[in-house]
């Protein structure tokens, strides 16, 4: 199964993927754990690509 990754920020596209999971892996599988499955993928997908660094710009 290949799944299609879409990131946007502020309703901008800035990055698109796509990430496959072996069907081998899901023939067994329910409609409710394949879905599991994949957002398991992009979630694993999303910790390794995304970084949000921040800091404090002006103090009171």
């Amino acid at each position: 199964m290949k799944i299609k990754i879409n990131l946007s920020v502020d309703g901008e596209r800035v990055k698109e993927d796509v990430v496959e999971i072996p069907d081998v892996k899901l023939e067994e599988l329910s409609e409710e754990e394949i879905e599991a499955a994949a957002e398991a993928v992009v979630r694993r997908w999303a910790d390794r690509k995304l970084s949000i660094e921040w800091e404090v710009a002006e103090q009171e």
